[in-house]
């Protein structure tokens, strides 16, 4: 489980299977982890799954099916080489963050936002104005479906921050923030703003946390040099970023 983050410039491979369709072989590659994670590998062959994909009928398939859908699916196309996105890479549009985010990453990215909430203009206090303080304050998913077993945050309990005047105090917490993350971006400066935030967020980890003690760092580090790449197709070429998850 986790979110799905894919550069969507409208390539020749994207124009033919569409958004669900990219999805669609997306999930491929994730039932072949899961069954390859799952199942001992003399008993795979015995295993059926039913494929679900919004727009298209539901489909049966066996473990040798999946895998080999995956496979094609994974050798990208020609036009991936040049891609501005890809960044020679096949399929290098594509990006994952695994849920449960981990208990090192949130209190990060929590003290990281705290550190900038002052800032006036900071792209913390930019993105809390826009979005962070529109997210639900309690309730959500990110509040509640967490913890040990949780699939969503291994923190039990969010962070929380108190801020403002004595006249106006303000409250925001880690599963704010969390729940603001990884959403679709169609406009180009949720694209440039969202890539500040990444790149200085990474900064900020340095000589806090290491990559190698947090999962969730390891990929967002890498999410943060393709937000890089997606800023500049964003504004020439108008590429957007779809996030499912």
């Amino acid at each position: 489980m986790g979110a799905d983050i894919i550069g969507w410039r409208n390539c020749s491979l994207q124009q033919e299977l569409g958004q669900d369709g990219f999805l669609g072989k997306l999930k491929m590659r994730a039932y072949q982890r899961m069954i390859e994670q799952q199942v001992p590998e003399p008993q795979r062959a015995k295993v059926q799954i039913r494929v679900k994909v919004t727009g298209r009928p539901d489909r049966d398939l066996d473990y040798a099916q999946v895998r080999a859908a995956a496979d094609e699916f994974a050798r990208g196309i020609p036009e991936c080489g040049s891609c501005m996105i890809a960044r020679g890479k096949p399929l290098g549009c594509y990006h994952y963050v695994t849920y449960p985010i981990d208990e090192p990453f949130e209190k990060l990215v929590f003290d990281f936002f705290v550190s900038q909430l002052a800032q006036r203009d900071s792209i913390c206090d930019q993105l809390y104005r826009d979005i962070v303080s529109q997210f639900p304050a309690a309730g959500s998913g990110w509040h509640t479906q967490r913890g040990a077993s949780g699939p969503l945050a291994r923190r039990g309990k969010p962070f929380e921050h108190t801020f403002g005047s004595l006249f106006s105090k303000k409250r925001i917490d880690s599963a704010q923030i969390l729940g603001s993350l990884f959403f679709t971006q169609e406009a180009a400066a949720l694209i440039v703003g969202y890539g500040r935030f990444w790149t200085e967020l990474v900064k900020f980890s340095s000589g806090r946390l290491p990559v190698s003690d947090s999962r969730t760092l390891a990929e967002v580090t890498d999410l943060a040099t393709f937000y890089l790449a997606m800023t500049a197709s964003a504004l020439s070429e108008g590429s957007t970023i779809l996030v499912d998850g």
